[in-house]
């Protein structure tokens, strides 16, 4: 049975205020932001994004868990899982040159939020202070990624 969209709408904008990345936001805000948003359901085993590939879409969990993998040589070494209800992967498609660093793959059936990296940016472009904030909680999610890679690159030298 198909959600309605006055539902799904409501769904969107209950994850979103969840979100790290979003909450916060004033009502009339996060209603703006939700409509550029579409749900999509993946299923255990699918791709969601692939490492190189063209970086479209930003996505945030909604319900699930993926695996966040590079492939090295022969091998595909899993960096993250991600578990958090709100939490945001795909980052590539803000930023330059808008190719994914990794593939995510969902680890059991999940629910994502998505959107197109171009109509976050018209988002920013409409309300810089919101763009601003968004960008600072972004660049402490790529350190922390570069850290704990940085970590695990530590653990493999002699």
């Amino acid at each position: 049975m198909r959600s309605s969209p006055k539902s799904m709408a409501q769904m969107i904008k209950k994850t979103l205020r969840r979100s790290p990345y979003f909450g916060g936001l004033p009502e009339k805000i996060l209603e703006e932001i939700a409509r550029l948003w579409r749900e999509r359901i993946f299923e255990k085993g699918a791709i969601l994004l692939r490492e190189n590939s063209r970086a479209r879409r930003l996505f945030v969990l909604s319900k699930g868990a993926v695996a966040i993998s590079i492939r090295r040589g022969e091998g595909e070494f899993v960096i993250e899982i991600i578990k958090n209800k709100g939490a945001l992967f795909g980052w590539s498609a803000l930023i330059s040159p808008r190719r994914y660093t990794a593939t995510a793959k969902a680890l059991e059936s999940c629910r994502v939020l998505s959107v197109e990296g171009k109509d976050l940016e018209r988002f920013f472009q409409r309300y810089p202070s919101f763009g601003f904030l968004f960008l600072q909680k972004l660049c402490s999610l790529i350190a922390h990624r570069l850290h704990s890679t940085r970590s695990l690159l530590a653990e493999t030298l002699p």
